[in-house]
């Protein structure tokens, strides 16, 4: 049996676009010529939402994020799905036009709000 994927909420509301839903149904090629499916690129960004105040110990300098970001790093998204950073960043961009995301940078790190999530439910215990 496959380990779940913990996610800190229990439900999420999304509105999405129809640019959004396109996108999250198609595939993107990986530097092995492996189609990696959209949804799951998405996916692996929101389990890292946070969904209270607070810094992310997983980084050298963590951000201050509120509910509803996360912290990332192109260079640590690329390597985990097996693609070149420029290629990341395009996706990361693709994202922010369909409307699923809004990408904050600064010189300390880098932040995504899920601009597509209109709430959440929290997870129990």
């Amino acid at each position: 049996m496959e380990p779940q994927t913990q996610y800190p909420f229990s439900s999420v509301r999304f509105r999405l676009t129809a640019e959004a839903v396109e996108w999250l149904s198609g595939t993107t090629t990986d530097n092995d010529g492996n189609e990696i499916r959209n949804m799951a690129i998405f996916s692996g960004l929101l389990k890292d939402m946070r969904t209270t105040p607070g810094y992310d110990a997983g980084y050298r300098r963590p951000l201050n994020l509120q509910p509803g970001q996360a912290q990332f790093s192109e260079i640590s998204l690329a390597d985990k799905w097996n693609l070149g950073r420029k290629k990341m960043h395009n996706i990361l961009a693709k994202m922010e036009a369909a409307g699923l995301v809004g990408i904050y940078n600064s010189r300390v790190g880098s932040a995504v709000s899920f601009s597509c999530i209109m709430g959440w439910k929290n997870s129990v215990g």
